[in-house]
């Protein structure tokens, strides 16, 4: 059997080294044989150097670098997959709001689904602001109405299509990459394997706060407003889908 996990990272020097190391214990309590794929978006502030130094005494992860390549975190996932082993495949982010603890669950349910998703939605999780609603980052309103939408115009058994935190079957990815920007890749895979009949599972799960860093999302920049349009046009692309099959 065994997993992959994939980490795409952009300068998360303050955090990816404990980050690596907790997921190294957590498979040893399971007892399963893993890899760990980094891909680097060209990071500036050590991150790459630091896990340079972790693969010379670590022959299971992998540190790829996409220099002079346009920032994306789908084509360093797709990076990721191509470099993997494992039939199971994980990737989260590498900040700790995606807690690696919960891989025990991933690992628990992985003979239910095709598809383990871990919504931040779904009855049973919690959300990093519960306790403190000031630590609530600003675009986390357009985020929870983004999802309303999905769920309402796409499939209504789901909830979070912007997850990001995922263990999937490499079949999968047979005959299909993944396409997109940010979020947007998300909502092109659940929509895939929905049309494909791949059988997709929600778990509940405890948003961390960001361990160290800011979030890589300026909600008052441009770049932030090309990325909302992307959203809304991909949601209508595979709105399209859906029906154009139905019938």
């Amino acid at each position: 059997m065994g997993y992959t996990v994939i980490l795409p990272t952009l300068n998360e020097k303050g955090h990816i080294i404990e980050l690596i190391k907790d997921i190294q214990n957590i498979f040893s309590e399971i007892n399963q044989d893993y890899e760990i794929i980094v891909v680097d978006d060209n990071s500036t502030d050590g991150t790459i150097e630091s896990i340079e130094k972790i693969t010379k005494d670590n022959s299971n992860i992998q540190l790829h670098v996409r220099r002079g390549l346009k920032k994306n975190l789908a084509d360093s996932i797709n990076l990721g997959l191509k470099k993997s082993n494992y039939e199971n495949v994980i990737w989260m982010d590498a900040d700790f709001q995606h807690p690696p603890d919960h891989i025990k669950s991933l690992h628990n349910n992985r003979d239910k689904s095709d598809v383990i998703i871990f919504s931040r939605f779904v009855k049973g999780s919690t959300r990093y602001f519960d306790e403190n609603v000031s630590k609530k980052e600003f675009n986390e309103n357009q985020s929870i109405f983004f999802n309303q939408i999905c769920k309402l115009i796409l499939y209504k058994d789901l909830t979070d299509y912007t997850s990001g935190y995922i263990c999937i079957k490499k079949k999968v990815f047979e005959n299909y990459n993944l396409k997109g920007y940010y979020g947007d890749y998300f909502i092109n895979l659940i929509v895939h394997c929905k049309l494909n009949n791949y059988t997709i599972i929600e778990l509940p799960f405890v948003e961390r706060e960001r361990y160290s860093g800011k979030s890589k999302t300026n909600v008052y920049s441009f770049k932030y407003i090309v990325m909302c349009c992307n959203y809304f046009i991909s949601l209508l692309r595979n709105y399209l889908k859906k029906i154009s099959k139905k019938y």
